[in-house]
């Protein structure tokens, strides 16, 4: 499935991100059937924060978002990626976590690495991560809660500019 990526562009793709967040459950986060209301409170673009569409034949079939962009040159910047739920399975979380990862280390020239979290019982993201050559860092028990008051571990993955795949 070959894939586009375009600028979220705000306030114009407003509508289209309530209609795509709304119209998919997201297992893995914190508010797994979000409302127009959580959308709002979402941050798609600042100076810390840019997101990106990934396309296939004119239809959005991912979300991209860049978080923690301030940290681009001391830090590691983290990304957020959600895959509708129709084409999840497909292999587009992986081209856009290869993207995005060029897509950092090609517009932040001093940027050194970049973090990935996710729950530990997210197995599709551990493996899209070990595919991308992102390294799994650490653990943080019980970090991560969950709508219905569960806590999950955090798994940390890591990928220095030296180590991404070329």
């Amino acid at each position: 499935m070959p894939l586009s990526f375009a600028r979220v562009v705000l306030p114009d793709d407003s509508d289209r991100l309530v209609g795509f967040l709304c119209a998919n459950q997201w297992p893995f986060h914190h508010t797994t059937r979000p409302q127009t209301a959580d959308v709002a409170h979402m941050v798609f673009a600042s100076s810390d924060v840019s997101s990106y569409w990934a396309v296939s034949d004119g239809r959005d079939v991912g979300l991209i978002r860049l978080l923690d962009l301030d940290d681009s040159v001391e830090g590691s910047p983290l990304f957020d990626v959600r895959i509708a739920e129709a084409d999840r399975g497909r292999g587009v979380g992986g081209e856009c976590v290869q993207w995005l990862t060029e897509h950092l280390f090609a517009t932040y020239p001093s940027l050194h690495r970049v973090e990935a979290n996710t729950r530990a019982d997210n197995v599709a993201m551990q493996r899209v991560l070990g595919r991308s050559a992102y390294q799994l860092e650490g653990r943080l028990r019980e970090s991560w809660p969950s709508e219905e008051g569960l806590r999950y571990d955090t798994l940390i993955y890591g990928l220095l500019r030296t180590e991404r795949s070329r």
